[in-house]
């Protein structure tokens, strides 16, 4: 399976569709770029993500230091249950 990443910029989020692996990483890396550089960024939709591997979980954990456009932390919101398991897995919180 592949996976889609959709950014609208008029609410700041990057929503996932699909797998979050090692197989989409470059994907998964040139579209948080991509939203980062609209200065928009505000938080990453995971209710899609079908599965997480490592390095899906090593680009959450990106995710995690990122700043919005008012300073506050990117949120993660709508944990799909495959994100929740890995990150209870690696004992990080799921935030929102």
């Amino acid at each position: 399976m592949s996976s889609a990443f959709t950014f609208d910029a008029d609410t700041g989020s990057l929503a996932i569709q699909g797998e979050l692996t090692i197989y989409q990483a470059n994907a998964a890396v040139e579209s948080l770029r991509g939203a980062v550089a609209t200065g928009t960024l505000a938080q990453i939709d995971l209710g899609g993500v079908t599965e997480l591997d490592t390095a899906g979980l090593q680009w959450l954990l990106l995710i995690m230091r990122l700043r919005g456009p008012d300073e506050r932390p990117v949120a993660l919101v709508n944990h799909s249950q495959p994100v929740l398991e890995v990150l209870d897995l690696a004992g990080a919180e799921a935030s929102s």
